[in-house]
């Protein structure tokens, strides 16, 4: 048996541990009572049908469909896991190296232009979180694979040179993107660090600025949040009349930080300053990942603002969150709209509204989860403990606990 490496099981299906149990419930066997057949612990098969712990064994597997008169279904499923398993065996290869790539432009050597790629590279930003994980990821690394290849083959002009270094600064923020969205922080850090370095070579203040931002989001993820504000706070140094949203995007940013540091004031005028700056803000280069919507800068306000202890600001973050809801119905984010529901259902159980709650959270349990949603499992995980800490008494919050564990378990 192999017990699965942390995040492992949000990239794999689960259709072996979900027939296992199925298969015991029609024989009305407990999990000990299964145990004693096949000569393995109760605690183990119950990693197993969780997904916690993998059946390397097919022999075992064979052996298990037969005590249990599978007639085959367990180890059908085993099987189709089992291929599922090895294509993410393969995408977690492709993002390591992708990885060490980064890692080597972090000394970013003399470059070229390649202006041709400009468009690919908009047009992965623009698709990235609507197409396949793996079509985007694919995408991003043959362009700069392409990007690499000419970097170390040609020479070309110091005016070119810059053009070149912005062009794979912005591949390795598009990868920064793409690691995390699978809960992988420390990667995706990597990933922006090197898009920093590659923005300053460059001496390009909007994808410095956009790298920074990126940054403070991958410290977020792991709550490192003073990491985070001090992230935001630097990329504000390279705010100016070019650099787009990204003013805007920093100080949503940096709100967030702030908010999770416990001062809700200092954050809601963060969020004020923000809105001011969008309305003098110019045109962003790259549309998509390299730009901050006005949906998402109202997402901002309404997850910001959660954290707070008032009444007040916290029905103001459910006002934001009810808005950014309507915001991505018109501006489609998938992602993006099922966090701003389970927010919207965040702020209600932190003002006590248990109904409110679930009746915001409820949408998000209809909704297939996808491998690549880290963020929305991580959300969920959140939820569930609020609803713990807010409702201890409450048999209806408890078992909106059980159901939120078992969709954040699905595959």
């Amino acid at each position: 048996m192999v017990k699965s490496p942390a995040g492992w099981a949000r990239m794999n299906p689960d259709r072996t541990g979900r027939t296992l149990r199925e298969l015991r419930a029609a024989r009305g066997l407990s999990l000990r009572e299964l145990a004693s057949l096949v000569n393995y612990s109760h605690q183990g098969l119950g990693h197993i049908e969780t997904g916690l712990r993998w059946p390397a064994d097919r022999g075992w597997i064979e052996q298990v469909d037969l005590a249990l008169q599978g007639e085959g279904r367990l180890i059908a499923a085993w099987d189709e896991d089992q291929r599922e398993r090895a294509k993410a065996t393969d995408t977690v290869r492709m993002l390591d190296r992708a990885r060490q790539e980064s890692q080597q432009l972090l000394v970013a050597p003399d470059g070229v232009t390649l202006d041709e790629l400009h468009h690919g590279i908009i047009n992965v930003a623009k698709a990235a979180r609507f197409e396949s994980y793996d079509a985007t990821l694919a995408q991003a690394l043959g362009i700069r694979a392409e990007l690499l290849r000419r970097l170390n083959q040609v020479a070309y002009s110091p005016d070119d040179s810059r053009d070149l270094y912005v062009a794979l600064g912005r591949t390795c923020g598009i990868l920064a993107y793409l690691t995390l969205d699978l809960g992988q922080a420390e990667v995706a850090r990597v990933h922006a660090q090197a898009a920093f370095r590659l923005g300053d070579r460059a001496d390009h203040d909007q994808l410095r600025a956009w790298s920074r931002g990126t940054q403070a989001l991958a410290f977020r993820f792991t709550k490192d949040f003073e990491l985070a504000r001090d992230a935001a706070q630097d990329g504000l140094n390279y705010i100016g009349t070019s650099t787009g949203t990204m003013g805007s995007r920093l100080l949503c940013g940096l709100a967030a930080s702030i908010a999770n540091l416990g001062d809700s004031a200092r954050a809601l005028e963060l969020l004020e300053d923000a809105d001011r700056m969008r309305d003098s803000s110019g045109p962003d280069e790259i549309p998509g990942l390299f730009s901050f919507s006005e949906a998402k800068q109202i997402y901002y306000h309404g997850f910001s603002l959660m954290w707070a202890d008032d009444d007040k600001t916290l029905r103001k973050s459910i006002k934001a969150s009810q808005e950014a809801l309507d915001a991505w119905h018109v501006q489609r984010s998938p992602g993006d709209e099922m966090l701003s529901t389970i927010y919207l259902s965040m702020a209600n159980a932190r003002l006590g509204d248990l109904d409110g709650s679930l009746a915001a959270v409820a949408p998000v349990l209809e909704t297939p989860i996808e491998a690549h949603f880290s963020w929305v499992r991580k959300r969920l995980n959140q939820l569930d403990g609020l609803l713990g800490e807010n409702f201890p008494d409450s048999k209806v919050a408890s078992d909106m606990q059980k159901t939120l564990k078992a969709y954040v378990h699905a595959r």
